[in-house]
């Protein structure tokens, strides 16, 4: 009798103990941990974040496809847990788009993060707007409204064109001048989009010379005879009170309100440049080559913000470029470019290149983009927590080129760079780990055209030659749009496992 109940014990044993094995397995499995054959234990595994554009893109892990149902409503982020620690291919899939790839190391416990990722399209749509003769264009702050300066034959006029429902309105039109051939100089849009102001140089006398137009097209007034003087630069709307600017004169700075224009106040004396920033104007003064700070009405007795200047001070002509009184960069006509940043950590002025053509600070002012010819570099003012994390003052290499870079400028969330080369319009992560995806835009028909990216309607506008040879402003949308409805509705790319990665 009890002969016959071993069998019976064995086998209900074998069940509790398969049981125990399986349910501790799926326990393991749903926390996280992978049973390794090679070491013979569980292994507490990783997982991946990341956040795509589009949305709708399909995320291969070794050319094996994760399901959709991985996006997380909540962020619009794809989360995939449970990966055993080891190196992967990462790539990102979608049908008309060019790969996003790289290879990534999981560890255990930790999750890697990729919260920036943007394919771009294989090919975009194209939208042309009827400014033949276009020279130079100026995004409006607000409005989708662009003032374009187009040129044809002894005709210059300035046009706005409306991106949102593709018109073209001209608010100036004139024989008697062109406009300005100074690199530097562009339209200027008041902070209310009313009036512009547009840099000229008048036929007869080749003098400089700013006109301030209204839009719509109602009159434009002559800042030469409202400031009776012709010996005008860096000519600049006041941010705060409407209908005021500033401009130079004789190395002095003045400023104007065009509602009581015969009241004109002298702001500072002998400087170099100036910069309106949201906490007020800044100016370098010379010979010292410091910089102070004051109100936009020029009231206020100005405060010192540097003790010391740039160390090249032979050309002394500083643009000084200001994100607030704790950041700003400093660059002159021989390509001096210095930086002042009052860290977290410390205090730095130290030189960041001695060519370069241009420097761009982030929304945030944690990080500066800089460039010159053939490089192009990023550097962080403030410590970068996100993946991959970077110090406060660490300078970053984004690109070299044996050709001439051009229309330098960050993108709208401030980790990819749009640029030029040849006729070329690129895009470029800052991302460094494994390497960095770079991706062509589009192509220009013709070289060295302006190229601005607008991160408030979500387009990018530059000018180029159409079939007939004539030079006009064009827009595509980049990047695409996501949508919350998106967001809980995914669809699928299903694109091919056989998919090559760029």
């Amino acid at each position: 009798m009890e002969d016959s109940q071993i069998p019976k014990r064995i086998f209900w044993w074998t069940l509790f103990v398969l049981f125990w094995i399986v349910s501790t397995t799926i326990i393991g499995y749903a926390f996280g941990y992978r049973f390794s054959f090679k070491r013979g234990v569980f292994i507490y595994g990783g997982s991946i974040s990341m956040k795509t554009t589009p949305l709708d893109s399909d995320i291969y892990i070794n050319n094996v496809l994760y399901s959709s149902k991985k996006l997380n409503r909540i962020n619009n982020s794809y989360h995939i847990d449970g990966i055993t620690p080891g190196d992967y291919l990462l790539e990102v899939r979608s049908l008309g788009y060019a790969t996003w790839s790289k290879k990534v190391s999981v560890h255990s416990g930790i999750s890697t993060e990729f919260w920036n990722v943007v394919l771009t399209k294989n090919e975009y749509k194209k939208t042309s707007y009827d400014t033949k003769g276009a020279q130079r264009f100026f995004v409006s702050p607000r409005k989708n409204l662009t003032a374009v300066a187009q040129q044809n034959g002894n005709d210059f006029a300035v046009n706005i064109v409306s991106a949102q429902d593709n018109t073209v309105t001209n608010i100036f039109s004139s024989n008697e001048y062109v406009f300005t051939d100074n690199a530097k100089e562009n339209i200027e849009w008041t902070p209310q989009a009313h009036r512009i102001i547009i840099p000229v140089i008048k036929n007869d006398t080749q003098k400089e010379n700013y006109l301030i137009a209204d839009v719509p097209a109602d009159k434009f007034l002559n800042l030469q005879e409202l400031a009776h003087t012709d010996d005008l630069s860096h000519v600049r709307w006041d941010p705060k009170t409407k209908n005021a600017l500033f401009y130079m004169s004789g190395g002095n700075l003045y400023r104007i309100d065009l509602d009581s224009p015969t009241e004109i106040r002298q702001v500072a004396q002998n400087i170099a440049s100036y910069e309106l920033a949201s906490s007020g104007l800044y100016y370098f003064q010379l010979p010292e080559g410091l910089v102070y700070k004051t109100n936009t009405d020029g009231t206020d007795n100005p405060t010192q913000i540097t003790s010391s200047a740039p160390s090249h001070m032979s050309d002394p002509n500083y643009q000084i470029i200001v994100y607030d009184k704790d950041r700003m960069v400093f660059l002159n006509p021989s390509h001096d470019l210095y930086v002042y940043n009052q860290g977290e950590d410390n205090d730095y002025f130290q030189e960041l290149s001695s060519n370069a053509l241009g420097s761009q600070f982030s929304d945030d002012g944690k990080k500066l983009l800089y460039w010159n010819e053939h490089e192009v570099s990023v550097y962080f003012a403030r410590k970068w927590d996100v993946q991959p994390m970077r110090a406060e003052n660490e300078i970053l290499p984004i690109t070299r080129y044996s050709d001439v870079i051009s229309n330098v400028q960050w993108s709208r969330d401030y980790e990819h760079v749009i640029f030029s080369t040849g006729k070329l319009v690129k895009f470029i992560e800052t991302d460094q780990r494994d390497h960095r995806n770079l991706m062509d835009l589009f192509k220009l028909n013709s070289d060295n055209r302006q190229i601005t990216n607008n991160n408030s309607d979500g387009l990018i506008y530059f000018t180029d030659t159409n079939a007939d040879g004539a030079t006009t402003l064009n827009t595509i949308e980049f990047p695409e749009k996501t949508t919350l409805l998106q967001g809980f509705f995914p669809g699928t790319t299903k694109t091919p496992p056989s998919a090559n990665p760029q």
